[in-house]
């Protein structure tokens, strides 16, 4: 059975792929520096993260381990308490929006988006996103009320983006902001909303009015990590 080609390569500045596994260990030594992403991972990973994602995946794959572990959910950053597969598909049920939720099965150490877990996707019966979220590399600058900051941008889809070390937003709150990226063919600049906030310092910024010129070169980008 031949593996899945989900996997990408970022070595100065270029990104390459959809690969397998094998082929991706096969580039690495020809890389430089080089990062890996998947489809359904949250941001860019070092050779090393990888492998240990690799064994992760292969623990919680199998549907019988999903179906009879515990598994461990967090809305808008408040973590609930650990519960049983089918328990927590009937509570996100309940749910309309899934944005602000993430989902840690038993036995991995990595906090995944609803939408990155297809045995989820499939038994709520939901679509992918409207505005699919890749991984980026990239330094959003900012101008608030509360003055100037800089925050590191590790996602990007043509609705917003996802960044870490953000410090004392809060949701709803607007700024003019800066994004540089060397992924990226333009700098774009937009105005962006908070739409959440969690406790490790990510937070995702939602864009207000981005200009169509600026869009275009997203999804651009976006489409290097379309399924073929």
């Amino acid at each position: 059975m031949a593996h899945p080609k989900i996997w990408f390569i970022l070595s100065e500045g270029q990104v390459t792929g959809p690969y397998d596994h094998e082929e991706i260990e096969a580039r690495l030594n020809s890389a430089k520096e080089p990062q890996i992403w998947g489809r359904g991972q949250s941001e860019w990973m070092t050779p090393s993260r990888w492998r240990q994602s690799l064994k992760e995946a292969f623990q919680i794959t199998p549907p019988s381990a999903e179906s009879q572990g515990i598994w461990k959910m967090r809305i808008e950053g408040q973590e609930k308490s650990p519960m049983k597969y089918s328990d927590m598909i009937a509570h996100l049920k309940t749910l309309k929006d899934y944005s602000a939720v993430d989902l840690l099965p038993e036995g991995s150490s990595s906090w995944k988006e609803v939408y990155a877990i297809p045995r989820v996707v499939e038994d709520l019966g939901i679509s992918r996103r409207s505005h699919p979220r890749v991984p980026i590399v990239g330094t959003l600058k900012c101008e608030s009320d509360k003055g100037e900051f800089t925050c590191r941008v590790i996602s990007i889809s043509e609705g917003g983006l996802g960044v870490n070390d953000a410090r004392n937003l809060q949701i709803g709150e607007r700024f003019e902001s800066t994004l540089t990226s060397p992924n990226l063919f333009v700098t774009i600049t937009a105005t962006c909303e908070v739409v959440y906030v969690g406790n490790d310092g990510y937070a995702g910024l939602r864009f207000v009015g981005l200009p169509t010129e600026f869009k275009s070169s997203i999804i651009e980008y976006v489409n290097k990590f379309a399924t073929t």
